[in-house]
Formats: C-alpha cells, sequence, structure tokens
C-alpha cells in the first residue's frame, strides 16, 4: 500500500470536511445573537482547546521522531563497537562472528525499509530476534576461549547492541492512541462550525477567511501525522538509515596478516 498517497487523501478529504463544516455552520447560524456573551465564552473555551490539542500533539510527535533518529544514530554506534571488539577474541572464533554479524546488520536495514509495512515488518524483527540469538550462543562460546576482560568487553558491546535494537523495535510502535486524531479531527470541525455560525452572525462571507482556516488546520495536522510516522510521508527519516548502510559497507575481513 502507498500510504503516501493514503496521507494526501485523508488531508484532501478533511480539507473538504472542513469546508462543509463551515458551510453548515453558516447555516445554523443565521440569526444567531453575535453579541451573546456566553456564546463568545464557549466559543473562546474551544477555541483554546483545539490550540492546546494541536500543540501538545505537535510536540509529542516530534519528540518521538527524534527519539527515533538518535536511537538509530545508537543503534549503529553498537554496532560499530560490537564489530570492533570481535578482534579481541580468539582468532579462529572471529570468522563465524563477523558472517553473522553481517547477516544481523542486512536484516536490520531490511526492518527499516519495512517499517510502514506492519506484517512484513514484525516478520522481519523475528528474523532480526533469531539471529540475535545465533550471534550470542557463538559469543559466548567464543568468550570461553577468551582472556576474561577482552571476553568480559565484547559480551558488554554485544548486549549493548541487542538493547538498542529492542528499544528502537518498540520505538517504532508507540503512537498515541487513535482516539487522539479522533478527537482532534472532531474539534476541529467543531470550530468549523463556529467559525461558519460566527460569518452568518455578522453577515459576512469571507471565503478568504475560511480556506485560510481549512488549509491551516490541514496542514497542521498533516504535519503533526508526518512527524508519528516519518516514513510514509513529505518528512521523512530514511536519510538516518545511510548512517547504518555505511556501517554494513564497513564491515569487512581484516587483512590477513602476512609472515
Amino acid at each position: 500500500m502507498n500510504y503516501s498517497l493514503l496521507l494526501a487523501g485523508l488531508a484532501v478529504l478533511f480539507f473538504v470536511l472542513l469546508l462543509i463544516a463551515m458551510r453548515i455552520g453558516k447555516r445554523l447560524g443565521h440569526g444567531a445573537d453575535d453579541k451573546s456573551a456566553g456564546a463568545a465564552a464557549i466559543e473562546a473555551s474551544v477555541f483554546a482547546l483545539l490550540g492546546l490539542l494541536v500543540a501538545f500533539t505537535f510536540s509529542g510527535a516530534a519528540q518521538r521522531m527524534a527519539e527515533r533518529r538518535n536511537l538509530l544514530v545508537q543503534e549503529v554506534n553498537s554496532i560499530g563497537t560490537a564489530w570492533l571488539r570481535i578482534d579481541m577474541l580468539n582468532a579462529q572464533d572471529q570468522p563465524k562472528l563477523r558472517e553473522q554479524f553481517r547477516r544481523y546488520v542486512d536484516t536490520r536495514i531490511d526492518y527499516y525499509r519495512h517499517v510502514p509495512d506492519l506484517d512484513q515488518r514484525d516478520a522481519i524483527a523475528a528474523r532480526a530476534g533469531a539471529l540475535q540469538k545465533e550471534i550470542w550462543t557463538a559469543s559466548m562460546s567464543a568468550a570461553r576461549n577468551t582472556v576474561p576482560p577482552f571476553a568480559t568487553s565484547y559480551i558488554g558491546a554485544v548486549n549493548e547492541m541487542f538493547d538498542v535494537s529492542s528499544a528502537q523495535t518498540v520505538a517504532q510502535k508507540v503512537h498515541p492512541p487513535i482516539a487522539t486524531y479522533a478527537f482532534l479531527v472532531f474539534l476541529a470541525l467543531v470550530c468549523a462550525c463556529l467559525i461558519g455560525s460566527k460569518l452568518a452572525a455578522t453577515q459576512r462571507d469571507s471565503l478568504l477567511h475560511q480556506l485560510v482556516y481549512a488549509v491551516v488546520m490541514t496542514a497542521a495536522i498533516y504535519i503533526i501525522v508526518d512527524f508519528e510516522f516519518p516514513r510514509i510521508g513529505t518528512i521523512r527519516i530514511d536519510q538516518s538509515d545511510a548512517l547504518l548502510a555505511a556501517q554494513r559497507q564497513a564491515m569487512v575481513d581484516p587483512p590477513v596478516a602476512t609472515q
């Protein structure tokens, strides 16, 4: 499924619904008392709630996107550290581990490429988990043949690599409840009705103001969702995957020492 087109289509639909809601508000607002203090207080409360909700969801989505990017950097660093510390192990145990590490990083790259595909993403994560078990078993076996301080340093790096990977996998699945976005959309439509009612009460039919509100609210919610799912829309963190790809390219066997 092309999630980018789906997101764009939903944005267009929301834009149209906002315009319709303002038209409905205009019809309902004919004959309303524009000077009612109670109505003004209600409108101010509703618009204030909309502003707060937009601000909180925007801030939370941007923060989660930054956290996912930082976790990816941490994962790349932890993989690089563990890869370098393979040199501390017994020479005969190194080739098998290096090959397992390369297959594991290939799987992690594949995972990030398929993050929007929920079913395939989980299947790839399961393969990565199986590779983690293989690496851990081989690492514990190699550690028994290695000087304890070196073995401890290597095992610690591998453990850190797995921990960051688990944290990243969880971070990809952490999102606000759907009810949050549903209420945000509902509140934006309610405010659109109030705007239409206000325009009717003041005998003004400003298409410009209606378009401005519809465009601004559509753009705000589109950006919020884009921040929350930064691999399906305009705002993307795919560029950060290049760090993992560069790490994979650097994972080559060391030159064989010559006498």
